[in-house]
């Protein structure tokens, strides 16, 4: 019989193929979590998660929730507490001690478990600031003390930083209770939990849209949440989240730095770039979200450049590329000024600069204005 045809490949358009994909886009590690289990400890559960938990198996006694994302924490706190008393909004059902003001200690978040209102059947204790008591040991061992034998018809949620693991009083809340660590997400849970944000107010997101809200907004889920919450009014009612409503709301908040330093770039003037890297750096900005933006920016005059030697307008860039139309006009000048060498130089650097972000001992601002010092001269490291 004839041999079987290789299929024909499938033509691609003839546009200009970038030497590397946009590092913001490649897969990303998973955060480096302690998997270990200690008794009841996990590393984290999120709100639906640990509602389901609470469903299935009942509360614990007493709970240990630290961590530094306190969006987390608090989401964690109102589950629990939804969970253990009639009325949450009841003072009599619920008990806050914060630990940090002067005259409370142990013996009032103590005597609050063991104090049983007349019209309450159950009671919900909420301490903040217990990473205090690592330093109280004499509190510390009397906390210990009544998590070994708690009171049933309570519930006792610690909020902390972090506590000493080692101590006798975590290892008892790991035996008798349950231990949940709340960090900042990174990468593509920050993209995930965004989008779930999105889709608890009513709104489809797409990845990519959630991608750069994190890459504009950084991953600090307050921020995030407050951030999604804006989309959520800007777009309307059961509107999808897009990436150009993204655009349109929030890369003007710092599109123009980027503008002016790409700008700066291109006219060879390293005064002029290393002095906006530097407003950007005053501004809080992280290394790594700035290169984020960087990448992301030459990667669009890469894909508009083309268009541009294709005849393409800036409104048809505009469409093609779902950007917001100011911006395709302002990409289509600065496309101008960066031919094909000048592109795949800056490609490059800005992957070494990536790795260098994530393995160097460098400090970040030191890599960043090496970056920008290469870019304006046209050369690699």
């Amino acid at each position: 019989p004839a041999p079987i045809p290789e299929p024909a490949p499938t033509p691609t358009p003839a546009t200009r193929s970038t030497p590397y994909a946009p590092i913001h886009n490649r897969p990303t590690s998973r955060v480096d979590v302690d998997r270990k289990r200690v008794g009841c400890e996990r590393p984290t559960m999120d709100a639906n998660a640990l509602k389901k938990a609470i469903a299935k198996d009942g509360l614990a006694p007493v709970y240990l929730l630290q961590g530094s994302e306190q969006l987390r924490i608090e989401d964690a706190v109102r589950v629990i507490v939804e969970a253990a008393v009639d009325d949450p909004n009841d003072p009599m059902s619920v008990t806050r001690v914060d630990l940090a003001e002067g005259k409370r200690s142990a013996k009032d978040v103590i005597a609050a478990c063991r104090s049983i209102g007349l019209f309450v059947s159950r009671t919900a204790v909420v301490v903040r600031a217990a990473e205090l008591l690592d330093k109280k040991k004499d509190e510390r061992e009397e906390m210990t003390k009544y998590v070994t034998e708690p009171v049933r018809a309570a519930t006792l949620i610690l909020k902390a930083s972090k506590l000493n693991g080692s101590t006798s009083l975590v290892k008892r809340i790991k035996k008798n209770g349950k231990v949940f660590t709340y960090n900042e997400l990174k990468g593509r849970e920050a993209v995930g939990w965004t989008q779930s944000r999105a889709k608890s107010l009513g709104h489809g997101m797409d990845w990519g849209a959630a991608q750069l809200v994190c890459e504009l907004v950084g991953t600090n889920l307050m921020r995030l949440s407050q951030t999604v919450d804006q989309l959520s009014l800007f777009v309307g009612r059961e509107q999808p989240i897009t990436e150009q409503a993204a655009e349109e709301l929030l890369a003007a908040t710092r599109s123009h730095s980027i503008f002016e330093l790409v700008d700066a770039v291109g006219q060879r003037r390293t005064a002029s770039a290393l002095r906006h890297l530097s407003g950007m750096l005053e501004h809080r900005e992280p290394p790594l979200r700035i290169l984020a933006m960087l990448i992301r920016h030459f990667r669009f005059l890469w894909q508009v450049g083309a268009l541009r030697a294709a005849g393409k307008s800036p409104d048809a860039a505009a469409s093609l590329l779902k950007l917001h139309p100011f911006q395709a006009k302002k990409m289509y000048q600065q496309a101008t000024k960066f031919d094909d060498h000048i592109l795949r130089t800056a490609y490059e650097r800005l992957y070494e600069t990536d790795v260098r972000l994530k393995s160097s001992r460098l400090d970040g601002r030191v890599i960043m204005e090496r970056l920008v010092m290469d870019l304006c001269a046209g050369r690699r490291a």
